[in-house]
């Protein structure tokens, strides 16, 4: 009797284990491909950023082309449910446009399904002063269709991958540097953060999260920002687009700001609202030493929290 149970445990554990390995199997091969989605980042999807000759090495931070119309590769690998992503191009973190399959476009936008995964060939669509090397910032956005005042999850600053670089079109060239004015800021002491925060609350420093604004159509609006509270930084660039497109922030494309020895500044941003009613997706980035030849960090940029603007 005994014998007879233990042979019956042993083939009963010998099934279970073949199970477990034919399940196993079926689940990476299922995911093959797309296991790194889940390694090496939270957000549920993949971005990659090369040249030809530099797509089979470490990533440096430099992008190297001999004419600005040479070909560049971004890649892209999506899991775990449809999303609507969008790829956005700064040369000296000022948008341009880039040409895809013959066709111009500012924002390109993919969708992406819950198994998705695509390599793209583009070139920029303007010429660029190939005597000095420049910056390239390539921003991929999920749910770029999505308004953040109709949805029901939490509002998040998890919704990018924006990748730094330079672009070098000969190793002894200075790199650009922008005649843009610093802004003028106070530090903020009442408590500890970094990278960037937006919100309405301009007469003070609150950090209460805003899910929708509302404005006129082509009203002027303000906002205050926080950003820095890095302590390998001394200067922050601040990117923020509306609709997916790049806006002026004060008058300029992108605003400068001295944030020394770890310090969180405070300031505000003026903002000009579209002329044509509807709703506006606001996000932001932050750029730390925008200006500094060494990208070798090569870490995603901090975003702000995205929330969506009302125009009437």
């Amino acid at each position: 009797m005994n014998k007879r149970i233990s042979c019956f445990i042993s083939l009963t554990l010998i099934l279970i284990l073949l199970l477990c390995g034919c399940m196993h199997k079926e689940s990476t091969d299922k995911d093959e491909g797309l296991s790194h989605i889940y390694s090496e980042n939270t957000y549920g999807y993949y971005f990659d950023f090369y040249t030809a000759d530099s797509k089979d090495k470490d990533r440096n931070g430099t992008i190297t082309l001999n004419a600005y119309d040479d070909d560049m590769f971004f890649e892209v690998e999506n899991s775990g449910t449809e999303r609507e992503l969008s790829l956005q191009i700064f040369v000296d973190y000022k948008q341009v446009p880039i040409i895809l399959d013959d066709v111009e476009y500012d924002t390109f936008i993919i969708q992406a399904d819950e198994n998705f995964s695509e390599a793209y060939q583009f070139k920029l669509a303007t010429p660029v002063d190939t005597s000095i090397n420049h910056t390239l910032l390539a921003i991929l956005t999920a749910g770029s269709n999505i308004y953040t005042s109709l949805a029901d999850f939490k509002m998040s600053n998890h919704y990018s991958i924006a990748l730094d670089h330079v672009l070098v079109f000969a190793p002894n060239n200075s790199l650009y540097q922008a005649n843009t004015s610093v802004e003028e800021t106070q530090v903020v002491t009442e408590y500890q953060s970094s990278g960037l925060f937006l919100n309405s609350d301009i007469n003070g420093r609150g950090r209460k999260l805003t899910r929708e604004i509302t404005v006129n159509a082509g009203e002027e609006f303000q906002l205050q920002y926080q950003t820095g509270g890095y302590e390998d930084c001394e200067e922050v660039a601040i990117i923020i687009t509306m609709g997916l497109e790049q806006v002026q922030i004060n008058n300029q494309d992108f605003i400068l700001c001295k944030v020394e020895n770890g310090e969180l500044v405070s300031g505000i941003a003026t903002l000009k609202a579209p002329e044509e009613a509807g709703l506006y997706e606001i996000m932001g980035w932050v750029v730390k030493n925008p200006f500094d030849a060494d990208k070798s960090e090569y870490l995603p940029l901090d975003a702000m929290h995205r929330f969506t603007l009302n125009v009437e």
